[in-house]
Parts: structure tokens; sequence; C-alpha cells
């Protein structure tokens, strides 16, 4: 993991002066968020392989980690009853994973560690999830374009333009389907994850990391 530094549910944020922390998978997802980044106040961590289950592990070895070693010394807060939320270098963590199951699965690893050893971060509403959009929908005819970030949306967004239309016209409607945060392109990335004033982020709290945990069968 190496840091670069550039440039509830919930809605579009206030405060963009507020400083920022964006963890994301591997240097090219970095790379892609960094292009975008506002970097007064915006930085990026990228992770290399898929997060260590820190919910089971002991302190030594979770501070022993190289990847969370590295998260631990950005933050600057220390963990576990060391950890002091006013010596948090950051007024929001930002976690940004590729909308499939991998992502999913690591995003989950990262809200368990911070609610093993930082659950202050939690019950301050200081971390927070971005959902990256799972496709392009646009239909050929009105030129119309919605970015869902989940099938269900997608699902809803595809009825509603079905909604009346003369049967068999469904084929003016064309899905692309996004491989990652590098595919979305600059400026989808911008304005959907990134940029505070656009940008839809949902707020973690305790019972968020409680049913990721029963989810994945993973309480201790």
């Amino acid at each position: 993991m190496t840091q670069t530094s550039k440039g509830n549910g919930v809605s579009s944020d206030a405060e963009p002066t507020a400083q920022e922390l964006f963890l994301v998978e591997g240097e090219s997802a970095a790379s892609a968020v960094e292009r975008v980044c506002n970097g007064h106040f915006q930085s990026v961590l990228a992770m290399q392989g898929k997060p260590m289950n820190a919910w089971k592990a002991t302190r030594a070895k979770v501070e022993s980690n190289a990847l969370f070693e590295q998260l631990i010394a950005t933050l600057g807060a220390g963990i576990a009853d060391d950890f002091d939320i006013n010596r948090c270098r950051f007024a929001r963590i930002i976690l940004l994973f590729d909308p499939d199951a991998d992502g999913i699965h690591g995003c989950s690893l990262m809200l368990w560690f911070f609610y093993r050893w930082m659950p202050q971060l939690l019950e301050s509403d200081r971390l927070l999830v971005a959902n990256p959009p799972i496709c392009e929908l646009l239909d050929r005819t009105t030129l119309k374009r919605a970015y869902p970030s989940h099938p269900v949306q997608r699902d809803k967004i595809l009825a509603e333009w079905n909604s009346g239309l003369p049967q068999g016209d469904s084929d003016r409607f064309e899905m692309r389907p996004y491989r990652g945060l590098a595919s979305l392109g600059q400026e989808i990335l911008y304005n959907t994850c990134v940029c505070p004033e656009t940008r839809l982020l949902r707020r973690l709290r305790t019972q968020d990391a409680l049913a990721s945990l029963k989810v994945f069968g993973a309480q201790k």
C-alpha cells in the first residue's frame, strides 16, 4: 500500500475544505482517483491486495501488517485504547472500492478493521463509503443517461424508462458495464465519487459493521 496526495443515507457534502482520505484498491484505482482529486484537501491511500481480516487478529498482528501499519501511521491517531480521535488527520475517511464482489468484500474487511480498532470513527460519522456506478444506461432516442450503483437501482431505472413504451421499443436502451474505477472515465469518477458537490456518500455506523460481520459469518 502506498500513499499519494493529490490533487446518512447521505447527500452531497458541505465543508469541502475538511481533509479527506480515499482508501482504494491498488495503484490503477489510485492513479484514476488522483487525477481528479483536489490536492488541497483530498489524499489517496492505495492498498495492494485484499486486506487482512483485522477483526479476528491480535493487535500485534495488525500493527505488523504492512497495509494496516501504513494506514495507522497515515491517520496519526493510534489504535484501540490508544486511539485519540482529536489527533486524526482527516475529517472524512472514504472507502472507494470497485463495484464488484471483490470490492464489496474488500470494503467489508476495511469496515471490520475500523470497527474493531477505531470504532470512534464510526460513532462520529467520519467513516463513509462511496458507491461508484456499475454501468452507464443510455436512452438512444432521448439521449438520457443514468449511472446506477446497484443492480436493483439499474433495474428500477430501466423499468421506469420502459413504462408506457410500445412493445419492442426497449431496444433503444443501451447498457455499458464498468469494470473497475479506472474504466469510469475522469468525468464520471469525479462527479459520482469525488466531487463534494455532486457525489453521494453513505455514512458507515456500528450497525453496518455488525450487519456485514453477520453476512460474512465473521463474528467472534
